[in-house]
């Protein structure tokens, strides 16, 4: 009996399963450096009180990661339902906007536009699991696993370049990943 062993995808791989915009594509490079990140208080850790996804480094990035110290370092703000849709960001830096099932919620929509409107560079990132209706994001991800978050990471920072490479395959590509 031959016992064959499946190897877990890399963050390559798994950045190739993520719809992303040719807008986004085209963009990412200017999203490398320093950003702000706009957190979207959707969904809640019952225990914690706090998005389960956390600031996207802590739950994702490895201690030591390059891509994970430099996340870190940008300025986090978090919108909940009751804030101000209207929020003004006073930064020149390119702005990712983070949520899960983005359009599902009208504060949500409120939000992403209001940031796109008052903002030059705006990359919104849907994190949820669904594999169709992502009209409010840039980047969808279909989850927000370690893994998917570690792929995120070095596209959004640009620190490895093969998750790049990975995006720019799939160019112009918006359809869900191929259900395996």
């Amino acid at each position: 009996m031959t016992l064959l062993l499946d190897r877990p995808p890399t963050l390559d791989a798994i950045a190739r399963s993520f719809a992303i915009s040719p807008e986004a594509v085209d963009a990412l490079p200017g999203f490398h450096g320093r950003c702000t990140v706009v957190r979207l208080s959707t969904v809640d850790n019952e225990v914690l009180g706090v998005p389960r996804w956390s600031t996207l480094a802590e739950a994702w990035g490895a201690e030591d990661s390059d891509s994970g110290q430099q996340w870190s370092s940008n300025p986090v703000v978090t919108v909940g339902q009751g804030d101000d849709p209207n929020l003004v960001l006073a930064t020149r830096s390119p702005v990712v906007i983070v949520g899960v099932d983005n359009e599902r919620r009208a504060w949500v929509r409120a939000v992403v536009d209001a940031v796109r409107a008052s903002c030059r560079s705006v990359l919104v990132v849907d994190l949820g699991h669904r594999l169709t209706g992502h009209s409010y994001a840039d980047i969808a991800t279909f989850g927000f696993d370690r893994a998917r978050g570690a792929a995120l990471l070095e596209l959004l920072t640009g620190v490895r370049g093969t998750a790049l490479e990975a995006a720019g395959e799939r160019r112009g590509s918006v359809s869900a990943p191929a259900a395996s």
